[in-house]
């Protein structure tokens, strides 16, 4: 089974957090959630404090109650249920909202199979999975690359005073199209670009499950290499961690710098064991 050892969900400044971290611990599931940030024309949430705050809480309300099962089916499953709620909630049918408009987040799932000790990791990009073997490195579970590289693209749009909004619409609206790039949202498109991925986790296995605002103590500021950060939130706590990350946080005048969109973003993390 795993063992939830640590976990933690700070909000970037000023804001209501977008992202979740979850478990099911003594059925083996675990994730963590991180909506995406805002850019729409127009609300669809207005009664929450975001969109992406709407969409990641109904995500992780759903993930608790969902039936255990293959990846595909489980995620097939939360993109159906978060379509009904988004055409109940605001009374339109997908196909009339604009798909710059339509609220998205990323996600990494994880199943253990104690019998083949082995871990299933579902995700959609931006997340990280860092495992930890009983003896060895920490290693963070390859992903697929990005469609393109965020800290390139900030240094790049803020320095010109880009209408960075307007040109992240254009982007979203590109999700789970053939020609864009794959993240949980309310399209069923985004089923089969599920990236599922399969880690030997032998008791004794730990696991630190991750949102990119808290990972950017490892690819931003580059704190910490992958074995390190894990360590570093077994031995100090993951609540320690974000207060070293905030203490990088505090200026914006280093955004272009460092290629953030955000001076402070959402950072979550869960820390696992397996038992």
């Amino acid at each position: 089974m795993l063992t939830a050892l640590d976990q933690a969900d700070d909000p970037g400044k000023g804001r209501d957090s977008e992202d979740r971290v979850g478990h099911r611990t003594d059925e083996g599931i675990a994730w963590v959630l991180d909506g995406a940030t805002d850019v729409c024309a127009t609300r669809l949430f207005p009664e929450a404090p975001s969109d992406a705050f709407w969409f990641a809480d109904t995500a992780d309300a759903l993930l608790r109650d969902l039936p255990k099962g293959a990846p595909a089916d489980v995620v097939g499953a939360l993109i159906g249920d978060l379509r009904q709620r988004v055409e109940l909630r605001t009374g339109r049918t997908i196909a009339d909202i604009p798909p710059g408009d339509m609220p998205s987040a990323a996600l990494t799932w994880v199943h253990l199979e104690p019998q083949a000790q082995r871990l299933i990791l579902a995700a959609y990009p931006d997340c990280t999975a860092i495992v930890l073997p009983p003896s060895g490195t920490g290693f963070a579970v390859e992903k697929a690359p990005p469609r393109l590289n965020e800290q390139v693209q900030a240094r790049t749009l803020i320095a010109a005073g880009a209408d960075i909004p307007a040109v992240l619409r254009a982007q979203r609206a590109m999700m789970n199209r053939p020609d864009g790039y794959p993240v949980l949202s309310v399209h069923r498109e985004a089923v089969p670009r599920l990236d599922i991925r399969t880690i030997e986790a032998p008791p004794g296995t730990r696991i630190l499950l991750c949102t990119d605002g808290f990972y950017r103590l490892t690819d931003m500021y580059d704190l910490y290499d992958d074995d390190g950060l894990i360590r570093a939130a077994l031995d100090c706590g993951v609540t320690s961690l974000i207060t070293e990350l905030r203490g990088f946080e505090a200026d914006a005048s280093d955004d272009v710098r460092f290629g953030r969109f955000k001076t402070s973003d959402d950072a979550a993390a869960l820390l696992l064991e397996v038992t």
